[in-house]
């Protein structure tokens, strides 16, 4: 799950008129996995925004039009973190599961004012699966602060989920029957949350967020998720050039 919010952070940009942005954030967030405590960790954010070619950990890539144009078409490479560690469960069962891994996706992205969409496909070999997503985000000034609630929409198909919430014949197997097979559908989350940037100098933003995701209730059909619902915290600061 570390490198779940490894990814959750990086994806959330500071918008400021310099083009290179370094920081420091921590996070800590809620696992879905059965007997897995939430995880709090310290990750760097680097990011880099030219006119058409952009550095955003995890994601690269390249935009058809001028980074501010009201719409936008970009291109790029996607790593995927959405991973789960057996090693960090506390059940016995539990941590004889393989690792569900990482994986890199090829992305094509479509953003119009503060709409925007996005089309991932496992380009790695780890599910072969694919991912669509749709969000809102608008940046709100309410005094010094910038308040940026959000709201999306992700479509995973069958592949990539049963990755990472199916449980193939080998590992119940290894478990001797306590965990049952599974083959997982296709899963659709939603995920709206809110943060806040404050300026401490012209160079230097804090920055705090909250969210919560909220699965499909048939994911809980898997017998290794315990919830459907997390939520995440996340704070940090951001230095601009």
């Amino acid at each position: 799950m570390k490198k779940a919010l490894f990814a959750i952070c990086l994806l959330i940009p500071v918008t400021t008129l310099a083009e290179t942005k370094l920081g420091v954030i921590g996070a800590k967030s809620q696992s879905i996995y059965k007997a897995t405590d939430s995880n709090s960790v310290s990750l760097p954010s680097i990011s880099y925004e030219g006119e058409n070619f952009f550095l955003r950990l995890p994601d690269i890539g390249y935009r058809f039009f001028p980074r501010r144009s009201f719409q936008n078409v970009a291109v790029g490479l996607s790593y995927d973190a959405s991973t789960f560690d057996p090693s960090e469960a506390n059940d016995i069962n539990m941590r004889k599961l393989d690792d569900r891994d990482a994986s890199v996706m090829a992305f094509a992205s479509y953003r119009i004012g503060f709409i925007s969409t996005k089309l991932s496909q496992d380009i790695s070999g780890k599910h072969d699966g694919y991912s669509a997503k749709i969000a809102l985000g608008f940046p709100i000034p309410v005094g010094m602060w910038r308040i940026i609630p959000s709201l999306s929409y992700e479509f995973m198909d069958s592949k990539m989920s049963n990755h990472l919430f199916g449980v193939s014949q080998k590992e119940s197997t290894n478990t001797g029957g306590a965990i049952s097979s599974y083959d997982s559908g296709s899963v659709s989350k939603i995920q709206y949350g809110v943060r806040g940037v404050y300026p401490i100098t012209t160079s230097t933003n804090i920055m705090l967020g909250v969210s919560r995701t909220k699965y499909d209730d048939s994911i809980l059909k898997s017998p290794i998720i315990e919830r459907d619902e997390t939520t995440s915290l996340l704070a940090g600061v951001i230095f601009s050039f």
